[in-house]
């Protein structure tokens, strides 16, 4: 579970400038592969679209018919909300931007852990640069080092991490340093990040991303 502080504000402030770039999307923009993988983007906001609806009882049901496999009854939940009409996509997602829901358990900052990691996920592949606030990365920053269900902990053990363009850092040890949000991207599972890291702890950190921790 996540720190429990009150950051709807920031969550509802991405997702609108998320908003603000979908609805200028072409058709072939939609279908581009994302940064979570056998995703498109559609698929990815199929996913943070459906993120604002589940409910245990939802999640339960689905896994079991997925085979106890939750992680393929998100996919397929992801994949089956984004192969809907663009416009109804778009629709869906323009009315989950505006809520204040998640499931039982998580918070306001994990959805926006959600929004800004999902929003890379999309903009990356599409070469599409947002300016997001210092103040939320660090936050995102925090919540993703001291959480056990993302791999940074694994990734960045015994090492120093910093960040270059922002102030932040965590840990001890050798240091590796990069963009902070290449160090998000990388402490929530998306390897590319690891692309512009350097310092004398790089070569371990790549070592145990080659061996997924």
């Amino acid at each position: 579970m996540t720190t429990q502080i009150d950051v709807w504000k920031d969550v509802h402030a991405e997702r609108k400038a998320l908003l603000e770039l979908l609805q200028n999307l072409s058709a072939s923009q939609w279908d581009t592969p994302s940064l979570c993988s056998e995703w498109r983007v559609r698929d990815v906001v199929g996913h943070m679209v459906s993120e604002t609806k589940l409910t245990i009882p939802k999640v339960l049901v689905g896994t079991i018919a997925s085979g106890f496999r939750i992680n393929r009854f998100i996919a397929a939940d992801a994949r089956r909300r984004g192969d809907v009409a663009l416009p109804s996509l778009l629709d869906d997602f323009r009315t989950a931007a505006k809520t204040s829901t998640h499931l039982r358990g998580l918070s306001s900052l994990s959805m926006l852990d959600d929004v800004i990691i999902h929003s890379l996920d999309i903009r990356r592949p599409l070469n599409e640069k947002r300016n997001v606030p210092e103040s939320r990365y660090v936050l995102v920053a925090n919540d993703l080092w001291s959480s056990r269900f993302f791999p940074g902990q694994k990734l960045f053990n015994g090492l120093r991490v910093e960040a270059t363009d922002a102030y932040w850092s965590a840990g001890d040890g050798p240091t590796v340093a990069g963009p902070l949000e290449d160090l998000i991207l990388a402490m929530s599972g998306r390897l590319g990040g690891l692309e512009s890291i350097r310092g004398e702890g790089r070569t371990e950190v790549l070592k145990r991303a080659q061996h997924r921790f």
